[in-house]
């Protein structure tokens, strides 16, 4: 059963942590709210870095600027949560439940979330830098310029997904699931795409250069003026793709194994 804590309680929580934080563990008591229920808790700026929420339940909370960086928060029920601007930095999401959340503008660099469950989560202009998303779900979200750069999505399945201006340079999204996704104006500049799946996705515009898109699935995708310099597009399969042509031929790497037409 999940532990109950009064407003009261809670308050005494949060106080005894942040003199932990301020006397670097000297006094105070770190934060101890595994397997509490804070369902819809007002937690706006609350200052919880480190502290040790493995498992609790946070649907509907409002943790708007709270800083959570560092923080154990493996399996948290997340769901309609309000982390906008947040400070998630390090922090261990193994596991949690972030369906439907608002992460607009959150920092989760070097973040883990392996496989944390984002699907329809809100994460316009977050910092997702270097963070591990290796086997995520993120389908239906929104990530509209957030930082991916040398971010790990491996099996994520980031399909249906609005992805426009993101900044994957040097990301992994090998096998990853992106059909159908709009990725308008993206930077995949070496990013690693082998066998990813983008069938259908809008890639107008994108960033392509020195990618690997070895036996990338990319049919029916829109390549209209796409950057492909030295992208390795060997045992791509490209059929039925608008706007790639001769010219983009002369500039990458491909092989009797590319597929381009039937």
């Amino acid at each position: 059963m999940p532990k109950l804590l009064s407003p009261a309680q809670l308050r005494e929580v949060l106080a005894r942590h942040r003199a932990w934080i301020a006397s670097n563990g000297a006094a105070g008591e770190r934060a101890d709210l595994a397997g509490t229920n804070l369902n819809r808790a007002e937690l706006q700026h609350a200052l919880l870095q480190d502290a040790d929420m493995r498992e609790a339940i946070l649907s509907g909370a409002q943790l708007r600027g709270a800083n959570l960086s560092g923080a154990n928060l493996q399996r948290v029920r997340f769901l309609q949560a309000n982390l906008s601007d947040a400070n998630l930095e390090g922090a261990d999401l193994s596991g949690a439940f972030l369906q439907n959340a608002i992460l607009t503008k959150a920092n989760l660099k070097g973040a883990l979330a392996t496989p944390a469950d984002l699907e329809l989560a809100d994460l316009s202009g977050a910092n997702l830098e270097g963070a591990n998303f290796e086997g995520a779900k993120l389908a239906g979200c929104n990530l509209r310029g957030a930082k991916c750069k040398n971010a790990n999505f491996y099996k994520a399945n980031l399909s249906e997904t609005i992805l426009v201006n993101v900044d994957f340079e040097n990301a992994i999204l090998r096998t990853t699931d992106i059909r159908k996704s709009d990725l308008t104006d993206a930077n995949l500049n070496r990013a690693n795409l082998q066998s990813a799946k983008l069938q259908e996705a809008d890639l107008v515009k994108v960033d392509l250069r020195n990618a690997n898109l070895q036996r990338a699935r990319m049919q029916k995708t829109d390549l209209y003026k796409a950057q492909f310099d030295n992208a390795d597009m060997r045992g791509a399969d490209i059929r039925d793709a608008v706007g790639f042509s001769q010219k983009h031929l002369d500039v990458v790497r491909w092989d009797e194994k590319t597929k381009l037409r039937d």
